[in-house]
């Protein structure tokens, strides 16, 4: 009976009843220290992982600014290339426009100077295509005022090459 009395009785959520209370409280030391181990792990991995984390974030951080730096100065260089191209294309196109009409006025003077009749549309001289050209521009009906300068500024160039025409044959004939 004197068990009974030194020793309580078993509780079925203690396992270490039976136990001296000694024992019970070294096994609980132990399991309390155990415990605080593996937490202080936790703690030191979750510690590691933030810290890995963070690294991996600078990383990605990183890798995409040098990215996009990259993207826009690759994206530069090309509008500079693509520029620098156009305006080689643009110098060569007015070389050749500049040329070809300089062997126009050059062609044209030379028959006016040799007094050719000038045929230019199926046996139509100068005069016919210039007073054509006069029709059909005076039948456009413009709607902004840019273009009826321009119109305008056509049929004048127009009338005065067309004076210009009629007038050389006859300085020619004062020579």
């Amino acid at each position: 009976m004197e068990d009974k009395d030194t020793y309580p009785k078993p509780d079925k959520k203690n396992p270490n009843f039976n136990e001296p209370p000694n024992e019970k409280t070294r096994s609980l030391t132990t399991t309390i220290d155990s415990l605080s181990a593996e937490l202080e792990e936790v703690k030191r991995s979750l510690q590691k992982r933030k810290n890995e984390n963070t690294t991996l974030k600078i990383l990605v951080y990183t890798g995409l600014l040098v990215l996009l730096v990259g993207f826009l100065y690759s994206n530069s260089v090309l509008q500079r290339a693509h520029m620098r191209s156009l305006e080689k294309n643009i110098i060569s196109l007015e070389q050749r426009l500049s040329y070809d009409i300089g062997q126009i006025e050059m062609a044209l003077e030379q028959d006016i100077q040799e007094g050719r009749e000038l045929k230019l549309i199926e046996g139509a001289n100068i005069f016919t295509v210039l007073k054509r050209m006069d029709y059909a521009i005076s039948k456009l009906e413009p709607k902004k005022e840019k273009i009826v300068l321009l119109v305008n500024q056509v049929r004048l160039n127009t009338t005065e090459f067309s004076q210009l025409l009629k007038n050389q044959p006859e300085s020619s004939k004062l020579k």
